[in-house]
């Protein structure tokens, strides 16, 4: 049986969600879409991810799996995260990450929700015996805030991956938890961001009605959330949406 490869970050593996308790949830819009098209299901998400970690682990799993891969679909996340390899493991920076005080955490998450709150202190904890929280403000000083640099970076991501499934010959599917990637006018006399932009397969690319991301259409259209991920209705719904797209447009049926 072909199996669809779910790429993503917490919004593809199901943070969240009823059923997700140690590991992906089975009633995200990619996990039912698989089950639509009577496709075996594996999740190659992971929270908190950046593109280039979607990228990375995207197309290891294709490698993994090889030839009963029968669609890819990646819902590539906020281009302001990036992925270093430090000692022996990779490590993800966010805008999470240079915040450590209980009262900017608080205000950060606009909620009050110990089971967030006490991961991310934990988590910052960690970072710090580590010196990756010193890492990344440093990095985010200098370089992480700047708007290019995400989207230079995961634009290069994007076309890797493209490429890649395009060469193996992998039905894919790519869209967006926001539509960040869209708002390059600032850059419309750049070279280097339009070399990248021209690469793209806008076929093979869809974005939720009003040209906005998954989790951008969620909001405006007042699905229920739970901290700061769009509860099950939300994802029902993009089911529907991203099913019509393939076969409408990709002849997937």
């Amino acid at each position: 049986m072909a199996t669809l490869i779910a790429g993503g970050d917490s919004f593809t593996y199901g943070n969240e969600l009823a059923d997700c308790k140690g590991g992906p949830s089975q009633h995200t819009y990619p996990a039912l879409l698989a089950k639509r098209l009577g496709m075996e299901y594996h999740c190659a998400a992971i929270p908190g991810r950046s593109n280039s970690a979607i990228r990375r682990e995207t197309m290891n799993a294709c490698e993994a799996i090889k030839d009963d891969v029968g669609l890819v679909l990646i819902t590539w996340t906020f281009p302001g995260r990036y992925e270093f390899k430090i000692a022996d493991e990779w490590e993800q920076l966010t805008s999470w990450s240079i915040i450590d005080d209980s009262k900017s955490i608080k205000e950060y998450f606009h909620n009050d929700n110990p089971v967030v709150f006490d991961w991310h202190v934990s988590k910052i904890a960690k970072d710090k015996e580590k010196g990756i929280f010193q890492f990344a403000k440093v990095f985010y000083h200098y370089v992480g805030t700047f708007e290019y640099w995400g989207l230079y970076t995961s634009l290069c991501e994007i076309v890797m991956m493209q490429q890649y499934l395009e060469l193996k010959k992998i039905p894919y599917l790519f869209t967006m938890a926001d539509h960040s990637l869209s708002n390059t006018k600032h850059f419309k006399n750049d070279a280097t961001l339009n070399t990248l932009l021209t690469q793209i397969n806008y076929r093979n690319w869809m974005w939720f009605p009003t040209n906005l991301g998954f989790y951008e259409w969620a909001e405006e259209n007042k699905f229920p959330f739970a901290t700061t991920h769009p509860l099950e209705p939300a994802h029902v719904e993009a089911e529907k949406i991203v099913y019509e797209y393939l076969r409408n447009f990709c002849g997937v049926s």
